[in-house]
């Protein structure tokens, strides 16, 4: 595998060379999000499939930042390849080829219009949660004295949509059956609504419980994460986006964990902090190092931003790269692959050459 040093002297040596946007007239315009860039066409034989165009850019509190990523758009794709091929026998999945390295095409599916979380460890907007005094989770109680980082014994399913409001808003099972029932009759697709929202609470677990065993060998945790699902005209549900990325994931290194969370639960056992939240700022070294997006929002919010301030947030030089680094890193680790700088960075015209336009 290749050195950290290596990797960081890569990335420093491109730090302008990223895919930020695309354009492709002959697609029409699609649909653009804060990193994908989506096309709806047919293939060779006529059927619907989705051009999915990963870009290097790199969002943080509900914003794209203003500088890209090297590499990030190839290895997001990279990953997700690999990981619909480790998951193909527990559910089907709607990728058809990936014929460039920013690039996936994907059968054209119906979404559920679900993202269906599952945390394994009390972590992220869970622990914020807890830590203020919620013992509730979409439907979900969950017991007094854990604390942020625990392990969740068993990992529960936290799905979300922005169906009704246009942000994401959790949800209980209940819920999400009848309105998959609803939103999918809208769209001529029948479905049984709660058998189809515990079918597809059950294939997250599997799925995450893969993930699991996928980042062990790898030596690394996989924390929590979220799938999207599609259905086709059948109500068959499918894999879809991206599974297992550092975007869609987090992933810790299990040694680092396994030291920490001993001395962190040492440390709260002594009553001087009402949560870990407030004893970080006095032993920042009990932090855990994360291989995912949340690098970025660490960064910013230890150099003082505030997301709700209006501010605009600026990566650094060192920001950049150190980000590319983990996201790379944390390819070679899942795969057991090199990483092959020279195939995952192609140009524009490169790229629209590699799909035949």
């Amino acid at each position: 595998m290749t050195s950290g040093k290596v990797i960081r002297k890569k990335v420093s040596q491109n730090l302008d060379n990223v895919l930020e946007k695309i354009e492709i007239p002959e697609l029409g315009r699609g649909t653009e999000g804060k990193v994908r860039h989506t096309f709806s066409t047919r293939d060779s034989r006529g059927e619907r499939v989705l051009v999915m165009f990963t870009s290097d850019r790199v969002s943080a509190f509900d914003v794209v930042l203003d500088r890209a990523i090297p590499y990030k758009g190839s290895v997001l794709n990279a990953i997700a390849k690999w990981s619909f091929e480790q998951t193909k026998d527990i559910i089907p999945n709607a990728l058809l080829s990936s014929p460039s390295p920013h690039i996936m095409i994907q059968k054209e599916l119906t979404n559920i219009g679900f993202e269906c979380i599952v945390r394994g460890y009390l972590w992220g907007s869970l622990a914020m949660d807890y830590e203020m005094g919620s013992r509730e989770k979409c439907g979900i109680a969950l017991e007094d004295g854990l604390l942020r980082y625990q392990k969740l014994e068993p990992p529960i399913f936290t799905p979300t949509t922005k169906a009704r409001q246009g942000h994401d808003q959790d949800v209980i099972l209940g819920e999400m059956a009848e309105l998959m029932q609803e939103n999918l009759a809208g769209q001529k697709i029948a479905v049984q609504g709660m058998g189809l929202a515990r079918e597809v609470r059950d294939v997250s677990f599997q799925l995450f419980q893969r993930g699991q065993e996928l980042a062990r060998r790898a030596g690394l945790f996989l924390v929590d994460t979220k799938y999207e699902f599609g259905v086709d005209q059948r109500g068959k549900i499918y894999l879809i986006d991206e599974v297992h990325t550092p975007d869609s994931s987090r992933f810790v290194e299990s040694s680092n964990w396994k030291e920490l969370w001993p001395i962190i639960k040492e440390k709260m056992d002594s009553g001087s902090w009402a949560n870990v939240s407030d004893m970080l700022p006095d032993h920042p070294e009990l932090k855990v190092k994360e291989l995912s997006k949340q690098v970025v929002r660490d960064i910013l919010i230890e150099r003082g931003y505030d997301p709700v301030s209006g501010e605009r947030a600026t990566l650094r030089d060192e920001d950049i790269i150190e980000t590319a680094a983990r996201y790379i890193e944390l390819y070679e680790r899942l795969t057991g692959k090199e990483f092959d700088f020279e195939y995952f960075q192609l140009s524009q015209p490169e790229f629209k050459s590699s799909i035949g336009l």
